[in-house]
């Protein structure tokens, strides 16, 4: 090979390496948020129960359970009727009361304090062919305590609804993938014994039934 062929074939190679380093370095920047359109009917003041809830924090668990006719977890606010646009996720109401009843640790007893409401509702993806969109209840602060531990839970709590049986399905296994990352974060540790750290991810899990049969479409 000649040295102009040579230097040729360098140049093209380089060309090359640098288009695809340009294009990897660019990839990040033209990716975008979807926009989303949700439409909700049959929507209003709602009250949403559920039978369990499990918060769990590697191998701490804090599970509230229903009681006689007191629900495990009880929420309202209300989630109107209209269309509601913009960049996911996109809020279509809020959840303006929030209450944890009969809730035991690993040392017993556990009380919680709900801080910070209304929390926002809001959509983040498109409805699939089940009827199951998802979405996220976000601005969450909940201080829980029991003995010798006591931490604050703040964030976005993942989930679902299903329209055909008008539930919030509260967990990180969605059927969707969603555009925005919600996560429950841990801080202002006491106690605990290190068992339970600030900046710690727990999870969150429960199934709420609404008393309004209310639809989500999201395109």
């Amino acid at each position: 090979m000649t040295i102009g062929k040579r230097a040729v074939t360098v140049l093209s190679t380089a060309t090359a390496a640098a288009a695809v380093v340009i294009g990897l370095g660019v990839a990040p920047a033209m990716a975008s948020t979807p926009s989303l359109t949700a439409k909700v009917t049959g929507g209003g003041s709602y009250t949403a129960t559920t039978p369990k809830t499990v918060l769990t924090d590697g191998p701490v668990s804090v599970t509230c359970s229903s009681k006689g006719k007191t629900p495990a977890s009880k929420a309202s606010g209300s989630i109107p009727s209209g269309t509601h646009h913009g960049k996911a996720p996109v809020k279509v109401g809020t959840a303006a009361k929030l209450a944890f009843n009969n809730c035991s640790g690993p040392l017993g007893k556990v009380t919680t304090k709900i801080e910070s409401t209304p929390y926002s509702v809001s959509v983040d993806s498109k409805t699939n062919s089940k009827g199951q969109t998802d979405g996220l209840i976000s601005g969450v602060k909940v201080a829980v305590s029991m003995t010798g531990c006591a931490f604050t839970v703040t964030g976005s709590a993942p989930g679902y609804y299903t329209n055909g049986k008008h539930t919030l399905s509260m967990t990180s296994k969605l059927p969707i993938k969603t555009s925005t990352k919600a996560q429950l974060t841990v801080s202002g540790v006491k106690g605990c014994a290190g068992i339970v750290k600030n900046g710690d991810h727990p999870s969150y899990t429960g199934t709420y039934t609404l008393n309004r049969k209310g639809t989500v479409k999201v395109s």
